[in-house]
């Protein structure tokens, strides 16, 4: 394990947590403002505020997940497995252009061995190749390499890619 600034990454997630304090009591207060006075401008406001402080959650969730494979792996990348899920992030040389066919095969040789090794972690099997588990981040890391987010949910006795279709189709190519 190589050594890293975990300062970084603890600051996020302090940022994030607080964020996320930050919108419950401004919520609070919206929910008491509706309360007395329950207009349709102010079920909006609640709306919103329940939409904003979903999102800041999911920023804390990641943030502390990042923290957690930086004291794991030395690096931002590396793969979690806890409570039925796998979660994590590779980094990957993947040239431009490169055919669909060698960019998955990239990708397998990249992430099969510590994906299968985060499924028998959890007791499980894969359900399918290692590229069916990632989605592509923008833009490339300080190496020029592509980074994806991977990410898998046990059902039953086999790991699930837990990256949406949708999701998957955005990232160009």
């Amino acid at each position: 394990m190589s050594s890293i600034d975990l300062s970084r990454y603890e600051a996020e997630l302090a940022a994030a947590e607080a964020e996320v304090k930050r919108l419950r009591k401004e919520n609070a207060e919206l929910a008491d403002t509706y309360r007395g006075d329950p207009a349709e401008d102010a079920r909006e406001l609640l709306r919103r505020g329940a939409a904003s402080l979903a999102a800041a959650k999911g920023r804390a969730e990641a943030a502390r997940v990042a923290l957690q494979i930086a004291q794991k792996t030395g690096s931002p990348y590396g793969l979690l497995a806890r409570d039925g899920h796998v979660v994590g992030a590779v980094a990957v040389a993947i040239p431009g252009g490169t055919p669909g066919g060698e960019r998955a095969r990239l990708i397998e040789e990249a992430l099969s061995t510590e994906l299968t090794a985060a499924a028998r972690e959890l007791g499980v099997v894969l359900a399918a190749p290692a590229e069916r588990y990632t989605r592509e981040r923008p833009g490339r890391d300080a190496e020029g390499r592509t980074v994806l987010d991977v990410a898998g949910r046990v059902e039953g006795d086999v790991l699930m890619p837990a990256v949406s279709k949708a999701a998957k189709n955005t990232r160009g190519g």
